[in-house]
């Protein structure tokens, strides 16, 4: 009903938008756009299984996740968010969490399906379950749709950690809204929300508090994968500073991340003024964590005042209490009173005393009560007396799953003295503390009980620890006995029961301690074995349960700390570690030495050996695990260390850092061993550098080598890896039976006959129909009949004819510039270019989406080439503040229509950078000529900009221009220069007489027929709307003549593509690498001489 009510009130709003890597828009869900992609879904559903019945949600953090997600609610059923298997991961937990929900359907993309089915199907301890891939289902109009009642459970929450007896916490509709609700008011939330939320969508914080506040509210929200925030922490806050948010968050350590791995130079332009509410939760809140990162972030805009602790958990559905908006967190100094664990205020603690910093977590929110109780007598603290924390509201969730005896201990709690309840126990320690009036001095609003709210005002909850032993790292729960019983079964010289796994504090973050008692009949053998076990400790603890040891010790049969009835004494363990007491026999080997500073600054092109980044990589490890680097195997893999997705990520930032080489975490996949990971970056770098800098080495270094030591990819061009990739994906639509969609014979032109049918064709970029004109092809012969074919030779020397100089006249005096140089390819146009006019001492910054020809451009130059965010000016100041002192000359690359998305740069913005910063401006006009602007002059037409505030205008001759070729206008030096010494106009032949001509008379009668322009955007405007109206995914077109219609894979994409040419209607599809797989299109060009018939029809045949 929400969905409904929102997309009612404002249906094209933003809703939802993706950042690709947290950086670039790549896919965006209006209200609209989500209600019927949620509803197609349900529909589809809802005829595989019954209402209520449990559907596993396994998608990466994606808008498809969002769809389904509010799909199962449409339909009635029960939505199980969960993590898809990581390739090569043990499915125990998904294993666990299907057989506890009883699933009966998994929902998933269509990338996805085939990887998880594979593994699926090897196991026949896992449930038969019915597989659908969401974003391959073709929109549909929803048929009945159950009512909802208030009490139905929404979705399962499983708990994190426990991978032996997973519980899914029951959350219904009423909880949620009753949740969504407190956090609105506590967070002072509107429909001017802007969130940023990086947090993993399957987890509450990031559900709850992220996507459906968002929605809930009316605001916007944008979303980014968390691997990609830990590799690169700027990430998040460059977010917030570009989009302007007003609400973020996340657990202590993504704060303390940003204060230890965000450099000064990444500052740059950063503004966090208008960041509201910086939410912090899920884990111990840390008061040295708050008060260095506002020290840090202060001189960027950040408010101390924004910093919001809040206390919160799945089973009771996120939040409990928070404090008041824009008021500093309350921090206050503790100490023990007695050995009751009592806990005093003592602002000003006496010198000897025990005392900490605790940060408040405010009060109760929207008439949800918090108590503390002694967990042994079932009675209420005094103040300031330490107890469990107890919960009682609307917010509390029904349950555990199936779990009635937990559920009764855990969510029907009583206070023994009163009979008061029912109340959650949540497991936390914590106490109460009095309020100070300024803090007490706000409304009481939207809360039935107003005496119960008054009382929740007076009270500041305090956290102090857990009841039980559960391990909180980087915000996860993890239970120390399942970890326990994962080192046990690794190995059989590991004693049953004699394992203690426990936490300790390093560096302001909490790390994992395992220490383990030896088989006595391994004694012997241990110092032999030792690292070898400890390595697949490392392996098997990570696989299980995803998190990164940081100390493992062996121990004698016998002396782990236990009770008199045998029960682990897991806090006795830990303080004899801490206190260097605990007696074992063998441990890693720790650093006797300092190792030497990992420098982050960039290596001289030559030194990337191989030995060179298993050092590297063998220091950061021997850092990160506090161990000797001596004692690290390149031959080990990343898993046996432990290193989990946090620390992957923070690997690959430092190594890109070291090596300005761009990774991401396939790479760990497909190389997991030091030794492996140094061999691929090496062969990588090598390959970058040798274009840039060629090697010199002298004939005395150069070593003889037999020619059967070369393998056959080195010279046999079929046996090149890239060769059988292509292979390999031409195999897959051979495979499916789809006729392959490249090279397609189109047989004359005019009629738009392919393969000897006519169909709509939306393939074509001739925008303004030329290409078929009659009078363009009376001058291209005429041109044949005077010049010939070709002008056989360089214009430097004897190509030049009367037509080159008249077409660069006009294209100059028509763009409004001095003059103007053609080529004889659009492509060769940059790389030429780009390539002759910049060299190493220079800077080159493009957008993101910029043609290939540009990049190709950028590395013939040997250039140090950036790229920002696609259409972000501002991100790209910031890379001019940092950079621009750094190099001689600077260009900046855009193009006025991207051939991707179909959406325009604000140009007058980037024209104000260029003016600022004193750089070059290169405009692609490849596909905006002939477009934009009413006259067809192009962006800067469109904008109303003096043309010569652009230093290069490029384009081609082959789009609206009827013909073949490029061009670059800007002044008479330019030109001049370009003609004498660029290599790809100097050493190519001149363009052809009929090629020349055919622009020449395009441009001419373009100039006299400018209705074409005029014709050309109604009809863009046209389809547009025609799909938007029907919640297709466009992008971000936007009066361009480009239309993408965003599909979301490459082999559905190539499907589509090629049922709808059976039916009459041929768009070419544009799949990887081309676009990333998860945003594959259909990419519709618009021409002047489309109807609105066709494309009515075109509409109905996609959309019957």
């Amino acid at each position: 009903e929400l969905l409904n009510q929102q997309a009612g009130d404002g249906p094209n709003q933003i809703l939802y938008t993706f950042l690709k890597d947290g950086e670039t828009k790549s896919g965006q869900l209006t209200y609209r756009q989500l209600q019927q992609q949620a509803q197609t879904i349900a529909t589809h559903i809802q005829d595989c299984a019954a209402q209520g019945s449990r559907v596993l949600l396994l998608y990466p953090s994606s808008l498809e996740f969002i769809c389904a997600f509010f799909g199962c609610l449409y339909a009635g059923m029960i939505a199980v968010p969960a993590y898809p298997p990581r390739p090569n991961q043990k499915l125990n937990r998904l294993r666990a969490i299907a057989t506890d929900a009883q699933a009966e359907i998994a929902l998933t993309t269509t990338s996805l399906l085939p990887k998880i089915q594979k593994c699926w199907t090897k196991d026949s301890t896992l449930p038969s379950l019915y597989w659908l891939a969401t974003d391959a289902l073709v929109a549909s109009n929803p048929s009945k749709l159950p009512d909802i009642v208030p009490e139905n459970p929404a979705f399962l929450q499983y708990t994190s950690g426990s991978t032996g007896k997973p519980k899914g916490v029951v959350i219904s509709h009423q909880n949620l809204m009753h949740n969504l609700g407190a956090i609105q008011a506590s967070f002072g939330h509107t429909s001017k929300l802007r969130g940023v939320i990086w947090l993993p969508f399957y987890h509450d914080m990031g559900l709850v508090g992220g996507i459906l506040q968002a929605l809930y509210v009316g605001g916007s929200v944008m979303l980014m994968n968390p691997t990609a925030f830990l590799q690169k922490p700027i990430r998040w806050l460059q977010a917030i500073s570009r989009y302007r948010a007003t609400t973020s968050g996340g657990p202590n350590f993504a704060y303390d991340l940003c204060i230890r791995k965000i450099k000064p130079e990444h500052l740059a332009g950063l503004d966090l003024s208008s960041w509201e509410i910086a939410f912090n939760g899920a884990e111990p809140i840390r008061a040295e964590t708050l008060q260095r990162f506002s020290e840090t972030f202060a001189p960027y805009g950040f408010r101390s005042t924004a910093f919001y602790p809040c206390y919160g958990m799945a089973e009771a559905t996120l939040l409990v209490a928070g404090g008041n908006k824009h008021q500093a967190p309350v921090i206050k100094n503790f100490f023990d009173a007695d050995s009751q664990n009592k806990r005093k205020n003592n602002l000003h603690v006496s010198p000897g005393k025990a005392s900490r910093l605790l940060v408040g977590c405010g009060y109760a929110r929207w008439g949800q009560t918090a108590i503390i109780v002694d967990p042994v007598s079932l009675t209420k603290c005094a103040e300031e007396e330490e107890g469990e924390i107890w919960v009682a509201g609307e917010s509390v969730a029904q349950g555990y799953w199936n779990r009635k005896e937990e559920t009764q201990e855990t969510f029907a709690a009583y206070l023994a003295d009163t009979g008061e309840g029912p109340f959650l126990r949540t497991g936390d320690l914590g106490f109460l503390t009095k309020r100070s009036p300024s803090a007490r001095n706000i409304k009481c609003t939207d809360i039935s009980i107003s005496s119960q709210c008054s009382h929740q005002f007076d009270w500041e909850l305090f956290i102090t620890g857990r009841l039980k032993d559960v391990l909180v790292i980087r915000g996860q729960n993890y239970y120390p006995q399942d970890l326990e019983l994962t080192v046990e079964k690794s190995h059989p010289a590991l004693s049953p029961y004699g394992t203690a796994a426990f936490m300790v504090e390093i560096d302001r973050e909490n790390r994992l301690v395992v220490a383990a008692e030896v088989e006595r009949t391994y004694l012997k053998k241990l110092p032999q074995e030792a690292d070898t076990i400890i390595r697949l400790i490392r392996k098997v603890v990570l696989d299980e349960h995803g998190v990164q040891l940081y100390r493992i010790l062996f121990l004698k049969p016998g002396s782990l700390p236990k009770t008199s009835s045998g029960k682990i004494q897991r806090y006795a363990c830990r303080t004899k570690f801490c206190q260097g007491t605990l007696p074992f026999v063998y441990a890693e080997l720790q650093k006797e030495n300092e190792i030497a500073p990992i420098s982050h600054n960039p290596r001289t092109l030559h030194s990337f050996t191989v030995e060179s980044i298993q050092t590297w990589l063998s220091q950061w490890l021997a850092r990160q695990l506090n161990l000797d680097v001596h004692s690290i195997n390149s031959q080990g893999s990343f898993a046996e260390y432990g290193l989990d997705s946090a620390k992957a990520a923070e690997l690959l930032q430092d190594l890109e850092a070291w090596s300005w080489y761009s990774l991401d975490m396939a790479v760990l996949l497909e190389f997991p061993t030091i030794a492996a990971l140094s061999q691929h970056l090496s062969g990588e770098l090598a390959s970058r550098n040798s274009k840039v800098s060629p090697q010199t080495n002298s004939l005395e270094e150069i070593q003889p080598i037999s020619s059967s030591q070369i393998p056959e990819e080195y010279y046999r061009l079929e046996c090149y890896p890239e060769y059988r990739q292509l292979q390999k994906g031409l195999g897959k639509i051979e495979a499916l039976g789809i006729v392959n969609p490249y090279f397609k014979v189109h047989e004359k032109i005019g009629s738009d006959l392919l393969q000897m049918r006519s169909p709509i064709d939306y393939s074509s970029y001739d925008y303004l129909g030329f290409a078929a004109d009659p009078a363009i092809k009376k001058a291209a012969k005429a041109a044949i009949d005077l010049y010939g074919t070709s002008v056989s030779a360089s214009r430097l020397a004897s190509g030049e004819r009367s037509l080159h100089r008249e077409l660069e006249k006009e294209l100059a005096r028509f763009i409004g510039v001095e003059d103007c140089i053609v080529y004889v390819s659009g492509h060769a146009t940059n790389v030429t270019t780009i390539g002759h006019l910049f060299g190493p001492q220079d800077l080159i910054i493009y957008d993101a989406f910029s043609h290939n020809s540009i990049l190709q451009g950028c590395t013939l130059s040997g250039a140090t080439a950036l790229s920002f965010p696609h259409n972000d000016w501002q991100a790209l100041e910031q890379l001019l503040q940092a950079k621009r002192n750094q190099y001689r000359r600077v260009l900046i690359a855009i193009e006025g229509v991207y051939s991707m998305e179909g959406d325009i740069p604000d140009l007058p913005r980037f024209i104000e950078l260029k003016e600022r910063y004193k750089t070059l401006l290169l405009v692609d006009e490849a596909h905006s000529l002939g477009v934009l602007g009413c006259q067809g002059r192009g962006i800067g037409e469109y904008f109303g900009i003096e043309p010569t505030e652009v230093d290069l205008w490029m384009g081609t001759l082959s789009k609206t221009l009827a013909s073949c070729g490029g061009y670059i206008a800007g002044s008479k030096a330019l030109v001049k220069y370009l003609k004498y010494t660029a290599p790809g106009f100097v050493y190519s032949v001149g363009l052809s007489p009929p090629n020349a001509a055919a622009a020449l008379a395009s441009l001419q009668i373009l100039q006299t027929q400018s209705d074409r322009v005029e014709i050309l955007r109604q009809r863009s405007q046209y389809f547009l709307k025609q799909a938007s109206d029907r919640g297709w995914n466009t992008g971000a077109s936007e009066n361009s003549a480009i239309i993408p219609l965003i599909i979301g894979d490459s082999l559905q994409c190539i499907q589509l593509s090629e049922s709808l040419l059976n039916k009459g209607i041929h768009v070419h599809p544009m799949i990887y690498p081309s676009v990333p797989n998860n945003v594959a299109r259909l990419r519709f060009f618009i021409r002047c001489t489309h109807t609105e018939e066709q494309i009515n029809q075109t509409i109905s045949v996609i959309s019957p």
